[in-house]
């Protein structure tokens, strides 16, 4: 009998949760090449396929069907031993990993970071910037600290702050602009800024045809909109701060969401855990 290959395993799993190569490479930080390889081998190994590849992406065959979702029941049971383990964590030492967005931590969370090293010094901080959603029943993150409307249900947190829109662009830009904004040039989103709701507000009010360049990142867009290269939908706490921006009087106040801070139930228990989240969120409530 043929033995599994669990981190092969992690690979094919990856694929069947994102239904593509791309977007498993994205999540695992490799290359397609590196997953198509790693899927094959797993296949080799076990003398047969396991994914059909069709027009709306990688499928299961029947075959593998029931061995991954065996499998997706032992990764499970082995996050969640993993998540109530680090739950009875006491010690105010060890590692945490956190993730937020290049924009927060631009623009936020610095002078905070640096104010809980200084308060805990044993506890060393793994931060994970990114525009994707990290997974934290999975433990790809313990805490995340992100803009949502409505976090899922099965964490738990608080709300920090609300986080307003606006629409910004260069004095020189403004100058130029006839009556009619929306027919002007824009900045757009891209990846996962496009999945988001203000993605979506975005491409409901914007026609193809104004948008002159698109970003993933606020962070980015912000940059692209201080060069002149259109109208960009910025984050007030983000757009405000830019010394080459000016915000226009262009009511969005539809967009406003919330700024969260979330973790999963079994982890709420760790002494560091506990630690973090108390200290940014005093820390932001007083800033």
């Amino acid at each position: 009998m043929q033995h599994i290959n669990w981190d092969n395993l992690r690979y094919v799993l990856m694929v069947a949760n994102k239904g593509s190569v791309a977007a498993a490479a994205r999540e695992l930080e490799v290359n397609r090449t590196t997953v198509l390889r790693r899927i094959d081998k797993f296949q080799q190994n076990l003398n047969c396929r396991i994914f059909d590849r069709g027009q709306a992406g990688y499928v299961l065959t029947p075959e593998a069907e029931k061995m991954i979702t065996a499998a997706r029941e032992v990764e499970n049971t082995l996050f969640n031993m993993q998540r109530q383990i680090a739950g009875h964590e006491l010690k105010l030492e060890g590692e945490i990993r956190v993730t937020t967005t290049d924009s927060f931590m631009l623009s936020l969370l610095g002078p905070h970071l640096a104010s809980f090293r200084k308060k805990y010094p044993h506890i060393v901080v793994d931060l994970l910037v990114t525009n994707n959603i990290l997974d934290l029943n999975r433990r790809d993150a313990d805490v995340a600290i992100r803009p949502t409307g409505q976090p899922e249900a099965n964490l738990v947190g608080r709300r920090l702050c609300d986080i307003k829109f606006g629409v910004y662009a260069t004095p020189e830009l403004i100058a130029d602009m006839g009556q009619a904004i929306f027919k002007e040039r824009w900045i757009g989103y891209a990846d996962s800024l496009a999945a988001t709701p203000i993605g979506a507000w975005f491409d409901a009010t914007i026609e193809g045809p104004n948008i002159g360049m698109r970003c993933d990142s606020f962070v980015a867009l912000r940059v692209a909109a201080e060069a002149g290269i259109g109208l960009a939908l910025l984050p007030c706490f983000l757009g405000d701060h830019s010394a080459l921006l000016e915000r226009l009087e262009v009511p969005v106040d539809e967009l406003t969401t919330g700024l969260w801070i979330l973790t999963h139930p079994d982890l709420a228990r760790s002494a560091r855990v506990n630690a973090f989240v108390e200290h940014i969120t005093e820390a932001l409530a007083s800033s």
